[in-house]
Order: structure tokens, then C-alpha cells, then sequence
């Protein structure tokens, strides 16, 4: 009789200024409120390098075992279990939540929350993430996923799911934006990872979305995906504020303006132009939702919000009734994957080749690409 492994493979990162080193460790056992997964596929987010090497100086606990949402199958399970079996496939979703207090909120494997209260998960029972043959996770991390529907009808690979926590970040704040079908959504930029995402989940909630965005070639992508929806326009953005607000609103099938605006602009952008346009292309009770990765502070007009009543929220993350409601949408087939939405650049690697997968998630920044671990 074969016997069961107690060791497994994991990239551990000792220090910021030092590459991981691959090691043999032991393979977690599942207490109470846990379940240990066989990680299948784990996401590669482009600027996890960066994380890595200190760049973006999100907080860690060293040494770690790094990670991103991942794919996986249920390993073994803590006696509290009542849904989740081994052998289940399952989404792994690295929002961990203090138990006793949810909003005290950890990335498990890439942000440590940087207060104590967060710090206190990382540095305790979520130090070790995805970038593993196993990890574990809380019960209540794991979504189960229909494998038949997914991988024998629709023909999805374990890659192609990957996809999913690409969605789920714009779909967080789509949602807390009350998004609703016939409505316009302005997403920019919309040419990046997480603005592709958006495009695509927008209009699956029925949506008319206008993506914007500076890369023409980029947007024309999009056209080419989503064009058959008869919902989607596009805007080539400037540094001109007002100019951008002009097109926004021009774009917009509705003379008030749009409904919703989802900023995504990234950490090196400068000031806050796209937003302020974004919000000037409002129609009154119109809602703007932030959750990009700026730095710094964010100037708005003030008077022009409370008169025309504008909402304006951030939003980190997605909740767990997200995540249902997202898995939903997939396998029902109102959501597509892969090169159905034009993914067409999948690229594999092994945990003995994580610095060619770090360099090459770095490239491939825009919607269309992904790179993925195999464990």
C-alpha cells in the first residue's frame, strides 16, 4: 500500500533582497475551522515581483510562503467540516477576515494588513500561502466549484479558472456600486488586468460600458471581443480633464451622463484627472467607486458632488456573497472564460521556474495574458 507524503515543495522567501529558495517542508495537517488543499493552479498578479522584492513595500512576515488566489483541490478536511470533502475542486481565496472582528482584513501571501491587528493573522496561523504543493486555508476561504460543468462541458482548464479572482476584483465593486442592468458603466483605465475584468463583468450584469483608456490598440481589443454585445464603446483618454469628461458623457447613450464610474488607475499614475473626469461625466445620484492603487491624496470638487449628489466609495477587495454570486455567473455560462473573452496568452510554470514567472507576469500587464504557477 502506496503511503501518504508528508512532505511537499514550497517557495519560501527569507529575506526582500534574496530570490525564494524552493524547499522541502511539511505538508499542513487541518485543524479545526481549516482544510489543507492540493494547489492545483495559483494566479501570478503582474507586480508580485515587486512585492517580493520590497518595490511595493506591502508588509510581510518573514520567512513566508508567498501566494495568489488559486485553484485547488480539498486535501484533507478539520473535524468542524460539514460541506467541504477531499477531492472537492475549489476556488481558494486569499481574503482572510479576523474571525472575531471581519474587518481586520490580510492578502494571504502578498499583504499583511501593515496594522497590528492584521499583522497578528499573518504572523500567526496565515504565513504560508499558494506558492506550494498544499497550503491552508479557513473553511470558509473555499468555494467548491462545479467540475463537471466547468471542465467537461464548457471545456475550461484549471488555468482558464485562474481567471476568476481577475473578475472578482472588479466585480466587488461593481456590485457595492448597485450596478443594474440598462445602466452605463465607465471603467478606466480599462485596458489594464483588472479594468479587462471589468469590461467583461459589466456587461455580463447587463450593462453598457464605456472603457477608456490611453492604448488605442488596447481598446480596439476589447472592441473586437465584446463588440458582438452591441454595448460596449470605447474612449481614448488624454491628460486634458475636461476633454475626457466631454467624451465620457458623449459616449454615453444617456444625455444625463453614466451611472457608475470604476477607477482603476495605477500605483505610478500622477494626480487625480481620470477620476475627477470620471465623475464630471456622472449623471445627478450618480456613484463612483475607487479601487485602484494610487498613492497619496485625491482632490474633488466639492460643491459639484453635493449638489448633484454623487456617491463616491473605495472598495477593497469583495465580499464572500461576491464570490458566490461571481461562480455563479461562470457556470451558468452568463460569464465567460479563457479565449472566449479574449484570453489567448496563457503561460505555465513550475515552481522550479518562479523567477521566469515573476519576469513574465511583470510583461504581461494588459487584458489578454496570463501567467499562472503549477505546483
Amino acid at each position: 500500500m502506496e503511503s501518504t507524503p508528508t512532505t511537499q515543495k514550497a517557495l519560501v522567501l527569507h529575506a526582500r533582497d534574496k530570490p525564494m529558495s524552493l524547499e522541502q517542508v511539511p505538508i499542513p495537517r487541518a485543524k479545526a475551522g481549516q482544510a489543507v488543499v492540493r494547489v492545483l493552479a495559483a494566479d501570478i498578479v503582474p507586480y508580485m515581483n515587486e512585492v517580493l522584492t520590497g518595490a511595493l513595500p506591502y508588509p510581510l512576515s518573514l520567512p513566508m510562503t508567498p501566494g495568489n488566489t488559486a485553484i485547488g483541490r480539498v486535501h484533507e478536511v478539520g473535524p468542524d467540516s460539514v460541506l467541504l470533502k477531499p477531492g472537492q475542486l475549489v476556488l481558494c481565496d486569499i481574503t482572510i477576515r479576523g474571525r472575531d472582528n471581519p474587518h481586520v482584513t490580510i492578502l494571504f501571501g502578498i499583504h499583511g494588513g501593515g496594522y497590528p491587528e492584521a499583522q497578528k493573522l499573518m504572523d500567526g496561523e496565515w504565513r504560508n500561502a499558494t506558492y506550494a504543493e498544499y497550503t491552508t486555508l479557513p473553511l470558509e476561504n473555499l468555494y467548491r466549484l462545479n467540475e463537471d460543468v466547468l471542465t467537461n462541458q464548457f471545456k475550461y482548464s484549471i488555468s482558464d479558472l485562474c481567471l476568476l479572482p481577475v473578475y472578482l476584483v472588479p466585480f466587488g465593486g461593481l456590485s457595492d456600486g448597485e450596478v443594474k442592468p440598462g445602466e452605463v458603466v465607465i471603467v478606466a483605465p480599462a485596458t489594464g488586468r483588472f479594468g479587462g475584468g471589468a469590461v467583461a463583468v459589466a456587461l455580463a450584469m447587463g450593462a453598457t460600458v464605456i472603457a477608456a483608456g490611453r492604448n488605442k490598440s488596447a481598446l480596439e481589443l476589447l472592441e473586437k471581443i465584446h463588440g458582438h454585445t452591441g454595448r460596449l464603446k470605447t474612449v481614448v483618454v488624454t491628460g486634458d480633464e475636461a476633454a475626457n469628461a466631454k467624451a465620457f458623457k458623449e459616449a454615453s447613450p444617456n444625455p444625463l451622463g453614466a451611472d457608475v464610474y470604476i477607477d482603476f488607475s495605477p500605483f505610478a499614475s500622477a494626480g487625480n484627472t481620470l477620476l475627477n473626469s470620471g465623475v464630471a461625466a456622472l449623471r445627478p445620484s450618480g456613484r463612483a467607486v475607487i479601487m485602484g492603487g494610487v498613492s497619496g491624496n485625491i482632490t474633488l470638487p466639492y460643491l459639484d458632488i453635493m449638489f448633484r449628489s454623487i456617491r463616491i466609495q473605495g472598495r477593497f477587495m469583495y465580499d464572500r456573497k461576491h464570490i458566490i454570486q461571481l461562480i455563479q455567473m461562470v457556470e451558468s455560462g452568463l460569464l465567460k472564460l479563457g479565449t472566449h473573452v479574449g484570453v489567448t496568452t496563457t503561460k505555465e510554470y513550475k515552481l522550479e521556474t518562479i523567477n521566469e514567472a515573476l519576469s513574465e507576469a511583470s510583461k504581461l500587464t494588459g487584458w489578454g495574458s496570463h501567467v499562472v504557477l503549477l505546483p
